[in-house]
Order: C-alpha cells, then sequence, then structure tokens
C-alpha cells in the first residue's frame, strides 16, 4: 500500500501541474482566437478539463464488465455533474476565502452574471432531461431526449461563442514561449496538447490508486462510481479554477466550472443513453436531485442580488455532505429507504 500512497501523490503533482500550464496555455489560445474571458472559461477549459470525467464512464460502459460497467459508467455521469455543482463549488469559495486573507483579494465572486446564469439554466435544463429520461420506458423516446441534449449543448455552444465577454487581459507570458509577445500559435498548441496528455495520465493514474484504496478498504461500486471517482476526475476543473481565483480572474474560475456542468449534463448522459438502457438507481436519481437544488439556490442568488459571494459557493458544500450522509445512512438501513421515507412524509 505505501507505493500506492506514493503513486496518489505523484498523481496529485502531475495534475497540479499540468493544470499549472493548462490554465496559461488556455488563455494565450482565446486571445489569439479573439474569444472572450467567458467563451475561453466555459467552452475551451470546460470541454479541455472534462476530458478525464469523460473518457471514464465512457471506457466503463463500452469496455466494463456487462452490467457492472454499465452502473459504474452511469454513476460516473451522474456524479460527475453532481460534483461540480456542489464540491467544485465549494472549493472554489474556499479558494476566494483563503485568497482574500492571503493575496488580499475581495470576498465578491467577480463573475460574468449573464454568462454564469445562462450556464446555469441551459445545466438545469438539460440535468433535468436527462432525469426524465431515465422514468420512460420507451426506448425511441429516450434517445429522442438524448438528441435533444446534443442539439442544447450545439445552442449553447453557438451561444457562448457569440457571447463570450471581453477579452482577457494581464495574461502571464506562456510557459513554453517566455520570450516575445504573443507567443506563436504552435507554441500554445504544444503547451496546450502537452497539458491535456498529462491530465489523462496523472487523471488515469490517479483514478487507479483511487480504486486500489477503496478495494483495500472494501468500499462499494456505488460509493466509487458515485462519490470516489468524480472526485478523481474534476480535478482539473479544481485546479484551474483555483489557480485562477488565485489570479483574480474569476470569470475564467466560474466559467470553467459552469462550462464543465453544461457540457457533462449534455453530452455524457446522450451517450449514456445511446448505449445503456438509462436507468437510474435511487442514490443517482438523489444525487442528481441534490446537484440541482445546488444549482437553482445559486441561480436564484444572482438573479435577485445580481452577484455572487464566496459564502454563496461554499453552500454548495452542505449539498455534498447531505449526499455522504445519505450514503452512510444507505448502508445501515439499505436501499430504498429514502423513498420510503418521502413517501411517509407526503401520507402525513
Amino acid at each position: 500500500m505505501l507505493t500506492t500512497y506514493i503513486l496518489f501523490g505523484v498523481s496529485f503533482v502531475i495534475i497540479l501541474v499540468a493544470c499549472e500550464l493548462f490554465s496559461n496555455g488556455v488563455e494565450w489560445f482565446g486571445f489569439r482566437l479573439g474569444l472572450g474571458e467567458g467563451a475561453v472559461g466555459s467552452i475551451l477549459a470546460a470541454i479541455g478539463t472534462a476530458l478525464p470525467e469523460t473518457i471514464i464512464p465512457i471506457f466503463a460502459i463500452l469496455f466494463g464488465a456487462g452490467g457492472a460497467g454499465e452502473n459504474i459508467g452511469i454513476g460516473a455521469i451522474i456524479g460527475s455533474s453532481f460534483m461540480l455543482a456542489t464540491l467544485t463549488m465549494f472549493v472554489v469559495g474556499v479558494g476566494i476565502s483563503v485568497f482574500s486573507l492571503t493575496r488580499g483579494r475581495t470576498l465578491d465572486v467577480d463573475a460574468h452574471i449573464k454568462s454564469t446564469s445562462r450556464d446555469l439554466r441551459y445545466f438545469l435544463l438539460s440535468y433535468s432531461i436527462a432525469l426524465l429520461a431515465a422514468t420512460l420506458s420507451l426506448r425511441p423516446l429516450k434517445i429522442a431526449l438524448a438528441i435533444v441534449l446534443l442539439g442544447i449543448y450545439a445552442q449553447y455552444f453557438r451561444s457562448t461563442i457569440a457571447d463570450g465577454g471581453e477579452a482577457g487581459s494581464e495574461l502571464k507570458p506562456l510557459h513554453f514561449h517566455r520570450k516575445g509577445l504573443p507567443p506563436r500559435r504552435r507554441f500554445i498548441a504544444l503547451q496546450i496538447v502537452i497539458s491535456l496528455a498529462f491530465i489523462l495520465y496523472g487523471s488515469h493514474l490517479f483514478i487507479d490508486q483511487v480504486v486500489r484504496i477503496s478495494d483495500h478498504f472494501a468500499m462499494s461500486a456505488l460509493v466509487l462510481s458515485l462519490l470516489i471517482t468524480p472526485i478523481a476526475t474534476e480535478l482539473p476543473e479544481k485546479f484551474n479554477s483555483i489557480l485562477w481565483v488565485r489570479n483574480n480572474k474569476d470569470v475564467l474560475a466560474i466559467g470553467n466550472v459552469t462550462g464543465a456542468m453544461v457540457f457533462q449534463s449534455c453530452i455524457l448522459p446522450a451517450f449514456g443513453i445511446f448505449f445503456t438502457p438509462w436507468h437510474l438507481t435511487e442514490p443517482a436519481i438523489v444525487a442528481a436531485l441534490l446537484g440541482l437544488v445546488s444549482s437553482i439556490l445559486i441561480l436564484a442568488i444572482l438573479t435577485l442580488r445580481k452577484r455572487l459571494h464566496a459564502v454563496n459557493l461554499i453552500l454548495g458544500g452542505a449539498f455534498y455532505i447531505g449526499f455522504i450522509l445519505y450514503v452512510f445512512m444507505l448502508g445501515r438501513l439499505g436501499a430504498g429507504f429514502a423513498t420510503k421515507a418521502l413517501v411517509g412524509i407526503f401520507k402525513s
């Protein structure tokens, strides 16, 4: 187990360094394309850092051992969006709070209100459709909703590019080309490709160690697919956003998270619907509902107050803790207890 823990730490460092290279490279890439920070964060950064959690469920579904692979894949699909809407928001909020003490930044989140609200609305729509598809028995209707999800992301992509906000400023020199500004496109592309390769490698190494540790402590596949694996695969988003809020680039930081939420609630569920029966277990439904409520809360604050505070993001951690408590009760009381409890409440 000592080797496992050493590799766990090594993979953590690889992901951290790769995310620094990626965030630096993608900023310059967006600058050279003339894109605003909103589009860079919500599209370029979101898709790039979403690669680990995109690949894991796809591999689990296509190459997993039958039903077990499908269950892990579906759990990872639902769990990734849930993690972004709860734990990742919490981590970003904590990061802002820490940097307000150590780097003198404000606790207010300087996010692009219009684009953040748009991202959250797209997420709530697509994630709800993914849940709705799981309740349908007719396969053609499920496939139709999967196609709708792909169409939603296509529309989101177009609207985000068209309204990307202002271009970034105060860019640090490109790590692969520190002499002369702006750097040449081939150096930007090289840095992004290498950073993505290391993000994928580091995430794969990290997940392998997480699986071994979970096996050592006899964790269930449910806990692994809904809690452990998404934490590992969401590391790039967390690290990139922390790096950006450290440098007061909140538009990029929040866009990275909310853009990934839209991507993962459209593309991954569509894939799951196409290649699995797409039946969600009670824990997956509970996780999805908690993710929806957390996002609705943030959207409501944005709509009413027209601004965000670090505390608003930290509240996402409460929904994550709530799910952990649910999983603990699941282990003690068995599956179905949440449904029975809700039925009892409505009857009373």
